[in-house]
This record gives C-alpha cells, sequence and structure tokens, in this order.
C-alpha cells in the first residue's frame, strides 16, 4: 500500500513537471492546450477511498494552478472529472470482471481498443470542456469552447497514449 502511494506520487509528479515545464511552454497554436496530467485520474485504482481520489484530483490541480496562476480552472476540472468519473464508473463498469482480469483501473485490454478509446476520450472531453467554460467564461463563445475541448482532448489523448507507451509498467 506505501509503495502504491508512492508511484501514484511520483507518476503525479513526473505529470506535473510534463505539464507545466514542458507542455505549458511550447506553443501548440491558439486552439490546443494539451493536459496529460488528468492520466493519474484514469490510473487510480477502483478499490481507493472515494474521498482520497477527489483529494489527489483537487491537489493534482491546484498545484497547477498555484505554479500557473489560472485561479482553480484545473482544480474544478480535475475534481469534477473525478467526480463523474467515480459515480460513471460505479454506473456502467464491471469493476468485478477487472479487477478478475489483474487490473485496478480501465486498460485497453478490458473490452478491446475501441472501449478504452471511447472511454477515455468522454472523460478527457468532460475534463477539458469544464475546463474551456471556465477559461472563456461567456456565451458567445460556446461553438469555440466546443471546438477548442474537442481539439485539445484529442492531443491530451494523444499524450496519454505516449505516456502509455514509454511507461514500462503499462500504467
Amino acid at each position: 500500500m506505501f509503495l502504491d502511494s508512492l508511484r501514484y506520487i511520483g507518476i503525479g509528479l513526473l505529470l506535473l513537471i510534463l505539464q507545466f515545464f514542458l507542455l505549458e511552454q511550447i506553443n501548440f497554436g491558439t486552439w490546443i492546450q494539451p493536459m496529460p496530467y488528468i492520466y493519474l485520474i484514469f490510473i487510480l485504482p477502483f478499490s481507493m477511498n472515494r474521498f482520497v481520489k477527489l483529494s489527489i484530483a483537487f491537489f493534482l490541480g491546484f498545484s497547477l494552478d498555484s505554479i500557473g496562476n489560472t485561479y482553480g480552472m484545473h482544480a474544478a476540472a480535475a475534481s469534477a472529472l473525478c467526480f463523474v468519473k467515480i459515480y460513471a464508473d460505479d454506473w456502467f463498469l464491471d469493476k468485478d470482471a477487472i479487477q478478475l482480469q489483474g487490473f485496478n483501473y480501465v486498460t485497453p485490454a478490458y473490452k478491446g481498443n475501441p472501449f478504452f478509446i471511447r472511454y477515455t476520450l468522454i472523460y478527457i472531453y468532460i475534463h477539458h470542456l469544464l475546463f474551456f467554460v471556465l477559461d472563456y467564461f461567456k456565451w458567445s463563445s460556446g461553438f469555440t469552447i466546443l471546438f477548442v475541448a474537442a481539439l485539445s482532448s484529442l492531443i491530451t489523448f494523444l499524450f496519454i497514449l505516449l505516456f502509455r507507451l514509454v511507461n514500462p509498467n503499462k500504467t
């Protein structure tokens, strides 16, 4: 249990460093803002306490907000993603089947790559949609918010896939 906690802390720090010191400094254009730090929320085990998951998501977002001066947008979006993910996973997934396969979270081995891609992209889009609603914060930017959230979600998904390929443990 302690080693798992250290592992999640290490992955979280690595993702925060990647997010702030690398991806925030690269100009991808005005429409693209990748946020692969939310990958930590995806790999938190089902057996973890809900309050602990929400706390981790909040402090992950709060850390980025503190460093990047984004005034709580990352904390709100990450906490909302974690909240939605906790209850949607309870409703839609067969956690026992996933755990019988030897996994603590959804992987492509659960129901194949198409399911994994849909599952991940939906949650990434929820996070990005909330983040950009808080970022633009006006009704007249509705289509811009939808477009930017979709484009950034695709790029974030590619970064998450890249992280899964680079990581030897396949977390």
